[in-house]
């Protein structure tokens, strides 16, 4: 299985490619951009590390982007909701980044991979996990451990912001 991973528009942009299970190639952006926590589609690195991998985007059996939009669009509505009317400057401010850029991220995510190479978008599968699955993917996969349990604690996700996962060979 051959997948390009892909974190972007929040900070330190980065792409990676694995091939059945193992880090081929993996780059920031900011190491072409030259933009410390560049958080835009990470063209250059996406690029550089399919050449490495000696993939093209249509050989690729998917993207994956690290989090699902539209659940984490959900948790900051609840939240404005929650803590109305205190929240509303953030509210104003954050609510038309969403409705503008982030409810139509597949869209995005597929014009940008546009630049990176030709491909056919109707054959592209574009896969979004949840996040923390993504931070726990991201340690066990390239471990060498065969089992594991996995602690994640992060600020930002779509509605966690503590999980525990449990690896084992291919599955979590």
């Amino acid at each position: 299985m051959k997948i390009l991973g892909i974190s972007a528009f929040y900070h330190d942009s980065a792409a990676a490619v694995l091939h059945n299970g193992e880090v081929i190639a993996a780059a920031q952006e900011e190491r072409f951009t030259r933009k410390k926590h560049d958080p835009g589609f990470p063209t250059n690195a996406a690029r550089f590390s399919l050449e490495q991998a000696g993939f093209s985007i249509d050989e690729l059996d998917a993207v994956v982007f690290y989090d699902k939009p539209l659940l984490k669009f959900e948790r900051l509505l609840d939240t404005y909701y929650g803590f109305a009317p205190q929240g509303l400057a953030s509210f104003i401010k954050a609510i038309p980044v969403w409705i503008k850029e982030k409810m139509f991220l597949k869209k995005i995510i597929r014009e940008e991979l546009a630049k990176v190479g030709d491909y056919d978008p109707r054959k592209l599968k574009l896969l979004f996990p949840e996040h923390h699955l993504s931070h726990a993917a991201s340690a066990f996969y390239p471990s060498n451990f065969e089992e594991a349990a996995i602690l994640t604690i992060d600020g930002v996700g779509e509605w966690a912001t503590a999980s525990i996962c449990h690896g084992k060979g291919a599955s979590m």
